[in-house]
């Protein structure tokens, strides 16, 4: 007999808006906290991380992690991981914004060359199995980069 198991995880954060500066913390536990505004293109600094910005983080540090878990279980030791990644909004008429395409270009080098079919799969898993990648409704972009040595 087969039992079907339903995993649930939950991630709290909380958020304190200060009226003076236009901005807020957000805070995680024990995690650095936050400062958070909107962007300078809705009247916001440009020095304060934006919902905007911490969507695309959220993206792209999840296709990071991802990927690493999967290197690690593969045994393919990467040299070096860089990432660089947007996030393009649209509005149609009087519409809301929306976002439309995340754009994620990793650049990947290998200590030595763990096999095209390794590369592969490291690449398809990381896409599958990002979780915020598969959260958002937009379309997402995956362009890498490999390098070997």
């Amino acid at each position: 007999m087969t039992v079907d198991t339903k995993i649930q995880n939950q991630y709290k954060v909380s958020l304190d808006w200060d009226d003076n500066f236009d901005s807020a913390t957000v805070h995680a536990g024990v995690r650095s906290p936050l400062m958070i505004g909107p962007p300078p293109e809705f009247n916001g600094k440009e020095s304060i991380w934006s919902p905007e910005h911490l969507l695309i983080s959220s993206l792209s540090s999840c296709y990071t992690t991802t990927f690493m878990h999967f290197a690690k279980l593969l045994k393919a030791p990467i040299r070096k991981f860089h990432v660089e990644a947007s996030v393009e909004f649209e509005r149609e008429g009087n519409g809301p914004y929306e976002a439309k395409r995340f754009i994620v270009h990793p650049f990947i080098e290998f200590m030595n060359n763990p096999g095209e079919n390794v590369i592969e799969s490291l690449l398809a898993k990381a896409e599958k199995y990002c979780i915020i990648s598969k959260s958002v409704k937009g379309e997402v972009i995956i362009e890498a980069s490999v390098r070997l040595n």
